[in-house]
């Protein structure tokens, strides 16, 4: 079995512990986690995708909007022109904790 866990650390503020129901699968989950997993930078997607023509017929508010989303979502990168797809859940929790706690304090002072 398999278990997973999410925590703060002093790296980049979370970390993720994955704990194999077999030790004999740590060098294989350590592979697949390390190379297999990378996840490119949606502004670099959205890049390549403009340069190729692949927006070609797309309105300009329609562009826009996909813009915005793609360098919204790239936060998480953190210039990163990849990455792997564990620390990128580990941020997108981190992320949405965050937001979390901004609203909670924004309803306590009435914002």
């Amino acid at each position: 079995m398999l278990h997973i866990e999410y925590a703060e650390s002093d790296y980049k503020g979370t970390r993720i512990d994955i704990q194999p129901g077999n030790v004999s699968e740590i060098p294989g989950l350590k592979d697949i986690v390390n190379h297999n997993l990378i996840i490119e930078n949606p502004a670099r997607t959205f890049a390549r995708k403009m340069k190729n023509g692949g927006y070609e017929g797309w309105g300009e508010e329609d562009l826009a909007t996909e813009a915005e989303v793609a360098n919204v979502i790239s936060d998480l990168w953190d210039s990163e022109p990849g990455m792997n797809a564990i620390m990128l859940l580990s941020r997108a929790l981190q992320t949405v904790v965050n937001l979390t706690q901004t609203n909670d304090i924004k309803k306590r002072i009435r914002i």
